[in-house]
């Protein structure tokens, strides 16, 4: 199946779950799927966007080989649903499965996209997410986080971003 084709037949679940079960029949099947996600066309990595987030749920050390690449199109931000997907997949995913040398630049993409009003809620909710789980490692970063998240409450903001907030904010003061 050409993936890039397929994904621009329709944007529907019913076609992402079609193309993610070939995926999930040969791991190989992933290059193809993630040459559509980072590529440079806009509808295709949008699409593809949800498949690589299943994907990401159902077989996380799948996508292991992609996570510097992965971050840099999330930096990048062509496409709302690919921050929301890869930032997605980070928050779920363990930090000891992240290696060192995209430990940092992930730190730094998840407190920049967390601070950012003009980037969109879910976005900054699953990279608050992801900032909160290198406090677990990094307690020395929970005072930057708090005033991150404490500021951004008190400005005013959705109550999506709100209620995670206040979570994250009792998890880091224990």
């Amino acid at each position: 199946m050409n993936y890039s084709e397929q994904l621009l037949v329709a944007h529907s679940r019913e076609n992402a779950d079609l193309i993610l079960a070939d995926v999930l029949r040969d791991e190989a099947n992933v290059a193809e799927l993630m040459a559509a996600f980072l590529g440079e066309e806009y509808r295709v990595s949008q699409r593809a966007a949800m498949v690589v987030g299943d994907l990401g749920r159902q077989r996380p050390d799948w996508l292991r080989p992609w996570h510097a690449a992965m971050i840099e199109a999330a930096e990048a931000g062509r496409h709302d649903a690919v921050r929301r997907n890869v930032m997605r997949y980070f928050s779920e995913l363990p930090l000891a499965a992240v290696a060192a040398a995209n430990q940092g630049p992930l730190l730094d993409l998840a407190f920049r996209l967390t601070e950012s009003p003009l980037i969109a809620v879910a976005i900054r909710v699953f990279s608050m997410t992801v900032a909160a789980n290198f406090c677990k490692l990094y307690p020395e970063l929970k005072e930057e986080l708090s005033g991150i998240i404490e500021l951004t409450i008190a400005e005013g903001t959705t109550p999506g971003f709100r209620s995670r907030g206040q979570k994250i904010l009792r998890q880091l003061a224990s």
